[in-house]
């Protein structure tokens, strides 16, 4: 985790979310009180008060008392959504990590968005490749009840959970062919176009691997989540393909487009090894692992 990152979490920890606004406890006696005036913290609530002497003083405000929440859009979807598009995907799993912890107090009370935070958690997961986290978080994702377009983005993850454990990828990858086929949503394709290179890559078809990625940053750069690891992941094809010059343009570019982050960081690194090296000469196709002069004119959506 980055120093910026651990420096964030325990302000948001201790400050118990003072700076997001619009943000209340209404109580059953119908009184609202903003969550600025309010400490959360180990199943506890204490109300931040002034006395009738003008001093400062606490009241403890049961979870039984509250009617609802009112929390729009929470700034911490916010965040770890950019720090995603950053090329962050790490620090956005610890930020949100701490909002689970936080809204899970909340998650019987109508208004809390804890369930939005438990899917941009195990997205976030996914984008960072902690497979172990994700299947620990699964039990209690599949254990809630989600709207159609979560239950595709969970088809996805799912799909993404498949092939990093099966032996077998081409069941995998027609069920992905099959629904990129069936959708128009950009989200959806841009997620399925990862997910479709992951596994051309894993069964070593660069090119194959290159394109789909490639389709990424071309033909769905809007899908900032999923941009970063798409370019990181092509320049690697290059690589593989020999196109060394290639690869070094790329991974400069990917370092300077998202600095200190990981996606960042790997690109400098892996730019360090590929730099200075001839682009290999082209060679003819040979069981599916052709080779091309233009690579990144052959993306197709």
């Amino acid at each position: 985790m980055t120093t910026r990152a651990a420096a964030l979490i325990p302000c948001f920890v201790l400050c118990a979310f003072p700076l997001l606004r619009a943000q209340s406890v209404v109580l059953k006696d119908g009184s609202m009180l903003p969550i600025a005036d309010l400490t959360v913290a180990d199943g506890k609530i204490l109300r931040n008060i002034t006395l009738s002497n003008g001093q400062k003083g606490q009241s403890s405000v049961s979870f039984a008392d509250i009617q609802q929440l009112v929390w729009p859009n929470p700034q911490q979807l916010l965040d770890a959504r950019n720090l995603v598009a950053a090329g962050k995907a790490g620090e956005a799993v610890a930020l949100l990590q701490q909002a689970k912890d936080y809204f899970r107090q909340f998650k019987d009370i109508p208004g809390n968005p804890y369930k939005e935070v438990v899917f941009a958690h195990v997205e976030a997961l996914d984008q960072a490749g902690d497979f172990d986290a994700m299947l620990k978080a699964m039990p209690e994702v599949n254990a809630i009840k989600w709207e159609d377009d979560k239950k595709m983005a969970l088809r996805i993850i799912k799909l993404n959970m498949e092939r990093r454990t099966s032996s077998d990828q081409d069941p995998i990858l027609a069920e992905a062919q099959k629904i990129i086929e069936e959708t128009d949503d950009t989200s959806v394709r841009a997620k399925l176009s990862h997910t479709i290179g992951e596994i051309h890559f894993k069964k070593e078809r660069w090119e194959d691997a290159f394109n789909a990625y490639l389709r990424v940053p071309v033909f769905y750069g809007s899908q900032t989540s999923v941009v970063p690891q798409a370019e990181l992941m092509a320049a690697r094809c290059l690589v593989k393909m020999e196109r060394y010059q290639d690869a070094a343009v790329m991974f400069e570019r990917i370092g300077l487009a998202y600095p200190g982050s990981e996606v960042g960081d790997s690109a400098k690194k892996e730019f360090l090894s590929v730099t200075g090296r001839e682009n290999k000469p082209d060679k003819p196709a040979e069981n599916g692992k052709d080779s091309t002069k233009n690579p990144e004119v052959n993306a197709k959506s």
